[in-house]
């Protein structure tokens, strides 16, 4: 993945910062779903000749019974590495549109079973190109 969407795509470096957060942000999933998949999509996954704005990624646990046993500073950890909308903040007080993992550089989402169809359609652009899988 590496060589086809870094090393040999433009805006090498623009790329590499955001393969950086993308392989951060997998290790930070490994260590939280023990087994899984990801599928990999957004502008990265494009060969453009424009900047990549970030890319987003799509977690398909293995074992979803172990996410729903999740308690505490595990689905904390959980949720920190997911895209969420209308949060609203405690201290300090405030309302944010959407926060996401690794800062800003990726979306981070969670597909439920029985989704995979309807991500998969959405991931491969209606069907006309594919994306890659990260399997851990």
């Amino acid at each position: 993945m590496y060589e086809r969407l870094v090393f040999d795509a433009p805006h090498q470096n623009e790329r590499e910062i955001l393969f950086s957060a993308l392989n951060s942000y997998l290790g930070a999933v490994a260590r939280i779903i023990p087994s899984g998949r990801a599928w990999i999509g957004g502008a990265f996954i494009t060969r453009t000749e424009g900047v990549p704005s970030g890319l987003d990624v799509v977690l398909l646990p293995e074992d979803w019974g172990s996410l729903k046993r999740m308690t505490g500073p595990a689905r904390d950890a959980l949720y920190g590495l997911l895209t969420l909308r209308g949060v609203i903040v405690g201290q300090p007080a405030m309302y944010l549109d959407k926060v996401q993992p690794v800062g800003g550089l990726l979306d981070g989402f969670l597909c439920f079973p029985g989704d995979e169809e309807t991500w998969e359609y959405t991931w491969s652009a209606h069907g006309t190109r594919g994306f890659p899988e990260v399997v851990w």
